[in-house]
């Protein structure tokens, strides 16, 4: 009877680990020595020599990864991609040294558009080898970059940012309509590419820039409410994380650039943005309705805030207006949060009013009682209303 240990079992697991990562350490040291050695001697060396060592090592590392062949286990898949990441980069090298001495890329653009496309077509055959996700993300992003440096090297900057935002947005329509391998990363990409697009048309083309970098990302969240894709939970997630971070980036800045001159008009858009936030939650349109619609209602008290930068007098009563609306709003079942944001904003645009229609000292005990009065009333409305959805 023969007997069979579990720490025999599990011994070709354990020393497929150690292998993988005795590859990564010797890849990466691999790697540095390269660098270092790069760096101290690459202006020593002749054309050809440079060509030599970027070729030789992008041949070593891409050979490296072709020797491993197995694609049932994944520690293999990721050191066979983890190596033609490396030799790609390699070959980014040697296409930099083409370029340089051969297609007079001595300008930026024209030197970023000989390295992407090297880059995109060893990604791209490395994919078509064997796909992967680290050859889809080298493939797509250089793609993406080699369309802003082709579109800057004829056009200038607006036009590169316009053809890198187009691009991303047909990437993202594809990840969410299509069956393509790995619809959460491929649209990842795409509506990573359009909002940097879009905020790098904006060095040149401020005003359109900034609203599309805004529209973009606001899109994605609309994706995230409205739309089924395939592989939605990771899709949604991801456009979740990639929309927030591109409003963070766009919005504020967009805000500053357009409320310097019309900061009544902005604000009023604002308020659009989040009536229609607001109406896809009540309506059940947007799933997740109570988050959606207290977004809604803290983007609409932002928009009246926004306003004031030009108009105090309308702002204080409009934002009163405003958020009397939404404690109204919030007094139906399931929307508690959106009375709490009404009452928040009372307790900001009645005070902000009165101190803006009675100017002068005098001003200060009635603001101070005005802001107990509405702490107070909002406190005991809101428990009102958490008892009643109790």
């Amino acid at each position: 009877m023969t007997v069979i240990s579990g720490a025999g079992v599990r011994r070709p697991r354990r020393t497929s680990a150690i292998a993988e990562a005795l590859s990564y350490v010797g890849g990466t040291l691999g790697i540095v020595g390269l660098v270092l050695f790069a760096v101290r001697s690459w202006a020593d060396f002749t054309v050809l020599t440079r060509l030599v060592i970027s070729g030789l090592a992008a041949a070593v590392f891409g050979v490296g990864g072709l020797a491993i062949s197995d694609d049932r286990h994944r520690p293999a898949i990721r050191l066979r991609e983890f190596l033609w990441v490396v030799a790609t980069g390699c070959v980014g090298v040697f296409a930099s040294v083409i370029g340089a001495e051969w297609l007079d890329a001595a300008d930026e653009p024209r030197r970023v558009l000989v390295v992407a496309v090297g880059v995109a077509i060893a990604s791209g055959v490395m994919w078509w080898w064997r796909s992967g996700v680290a050859q889809e993300i080298t493939g797509l992003g250089a793609v993406l970059v080699a369309t802003g440096a082709a579109a800057q090297e004829v056009w200038g900057t607006g036009v590169a940012g316009t053809a890198v935002w187009l691009l991303g947005g047909a990437v993202v329509w594809l990840a969410v309509t299509a069956p393509v391998p790995v619809p959460w990363l491929t649209g990842s990409l795409g509506a990573i590419g359009a909002i940097v697009g879009a905020l790098y048309a904006a060095d040149e083309w401020t005003g359109p820039g900034l609203i599309g970098a805004v529209v973009t990302s606001a899109s994605l969240l609309l994706v995230v409410l409205l739309v089924e894709a395939p592989g939605e939970d990771a899709i949604r997630l991801a456009f979740s994380i990639i929309g927030i971070a591109g409003l963070v980036q766009s919005a504020p800045p967009a805000v500053a650039y357009f409320a310097q001159d019309a900061a009544v008009n902005t604000g009023l858009v604002v308020v659009i943005c989040g009536v229609l936030l607001a109406y896809a939650g009540f309506s059940d349109l947007a799933i997740g309705g109570a988050v959606t619609t207290t977004i809604g209602a803290v983007t609409m008290l932002a928009g009246a805030a926004i306003t004031g930068a030009e108009s105090p007098a309308f702002a204080t009563i409009f934002g009163a207006v405003m958020a009397a609306l939404r404690v109204a709003a919030g007094t139906t079942p399931g929307h508690v949060l959106v009375a709490a944001a009404g009452l928040v904003g009372i307790t900001v645009f009645v005070p902000w009013g009165v101190a803006h229609f009675f100017p002068g000292e005098d001003r200060v005990p009635l603001v101070v009682f005005l802001v107990g009065v509405l702490i107070t009333g909002s406190g005991l409305l809101l428990r009102r209303l958490v008892r009643r959805g109790a």
